[in-house]
């Protein structure tokens, strides 16, 4: 860990879900392009952060909340963290379970409410072209297939 971060404080873990504090980079393939337009590496900030203190999933909870309420970004950060974590949990990885049921509803307002800015800005993801909204349809359709749950009003 670069910095003592106290993931039981709300603003230090948002900080630390958006970027804010410096973790290590994962080092990718050199068919990548070199940057990439990633405000973190989500992998290791609940790999090497979130998960090393299973005491820290209400607060955890509670930052994608807020996450789930802000702007496109945000709620694309937001849908990257909530992702990753349910494949954690699906491979048996994860210390710690989120509550699915209460964040997807969540997750799906904030959508709503952002569709315009998510179809205007580029998934930051590595080696992704599609638009925002483009990668989270392709994610509602895996999740009405997986969990029975779209993303999406229109599905």
């Amino acid at each position: 860990m670069p910095e003592v971060i106290n993931l039981h404080d709300i603003n230090e873990m948002l900080k630390l879900l958006k970027g804010g504090y410096p973790v290590r980079q994962i080092r990718r393939s050199q068919y990548d392009p070199p940057e990439f337009d990633v405000p973190t590496e989500i992998s290791v900030v609940l790999n090497e952060y979130v998960y090393q203190d299973a005491g820290c999933k209400p607060v955890f909870q509670e930052a994608l909340t807020v996450l789930f309420s802000g702007n496109a970004e945000d709620v694309f950060l937001g849908a990257l963290y909530f992702d990753y974590c349910l494949s954690k949990e699906t491979n048996k990885t994860a210390s710690f379970s989120i509550d699915a049921e209460k964040m997807f509803p969540l997750l799906k307002d904030g959508i709503r409410r952002n569709k315009n800015g998510l179809m205007h800005r580029n998934a930051f993801l590595p080696g992704c072209n599609d638009s925002c909204m483009d990668w989270l349809t392709k994610l509602s359709s895996r999740y009405n297939k997986e969990y029975g749950f779209s993303l999406l009003h229109n599905e």
